[in-house]
């Protein structure tokens, strides 16, 4: 399922029966139901329904693997440095990671891209930042753990600098935490972007978006047209359903 969508993120607008960006000459055509001609129908534009959730994937996957990139590799550096370090240095950074937990993720989001204005590229920072304490947290934990063996304490010995330490040591032997967790995260970033798309926060109207498309159609479902929600809907829960056993998965492999 997850090589499916990753495979329509790359060539979904090639392959897509209709511009996926354009906007028909003959908006009569708008909202009709699913035919031979437009296989999930048309939008309240007359635009093509399958087409737009070809090029949706680019989206969902490209913004979301960039803010989990993002999340992973900030969260996994200050999870080093807290579990390695411990004593005060744990303290403080712990609270500090603790009080941006205790804030929703999304209105966290919220907050943050209202600031920014709806661009892509604030998407990706805002929901890797906010995906940072989580990854550390679980870092920190497996390095705490870590720490307390031979090997450490044999680099230590070996006067070897923390640093060193830190990425050749102990990195390599919480990579499958690492791996694990990055999956999840892919996970939470796809609903989350999706979500704030859904609200109105941080992507373009223009762009093809299964958050925004549900958001733009949801209000025509009480006079029976249901083909612009459903198939993006079906889209998100197929794509994150995916990843969540690409996750359990990869988690399995490790035990």
């Amino acid at each position: 399922m997850t090589l499916m969508w990753v495979f329509l993120a790359v060539f979904g607008e090639a392959i897509a029966p209709f511009d996926p960006l354009g906007v028909p000459e003959d908006v009569l055509n708008r909202l009709d139901s699913p035919s031979a001609d437009h296989w999930f129908g048309t939008d309240q534009l007359g635009r093509d329904v399958f087409s737009r959730v070809l090029a949706g994937a680019r989206q969902a996957l490209t913004v979301a693997l960039g803010a989990t990139v993002l999340g992973t590799v900030v969260g996994t550096l200050v999870g080093l440095i807290v579990g390695y370090f411990g004593g005060i240095v744990d303290d403080i950074i712990s609270r500090i990671l603790d009080a941006f937990l205790s804030i929703p993720l999304v209105i966290t989001g919220m907050i943050a891209l209202t600031a920014l204005g709806p661009n892509t590229v604030g998407v990706v920072i805002v929901i890797g930042l906010v995906f940072t304490p989580l990854i550390a947290k679980t870092v920190r934990a497996a390095v705490l753990a870590e720490r307390q063996l031979d090997y450490v304490s044999a680099a230590q010995l070996r006067r070897e600098n923390p640093l060193h330490i830190m990425v050749v040591e102990i990195l390599p032997n919480v990579t499958n935490v690492i791996t694990v967790e990055f999956t999840v995260r892919l996970g939470y970033a796809i609903f989350t972007v999706l979500a704030l798309s859904f609200l109105g926060f941080g992507i373009e109207p223009s762009v093809p978006d299964w958050g925004l498309a549900i958001a733009n159609h949801y209000q025509f479902l009480t006079n029976d047209v249901w083909w612009p929600v459903l198939f993006p809907a079906a889209a998100i829960a197929s794509l994150v359903v995916g990843i969540n056993l690409l996750s359990d998965g990869i988690a399995q492999a490790y035990e």
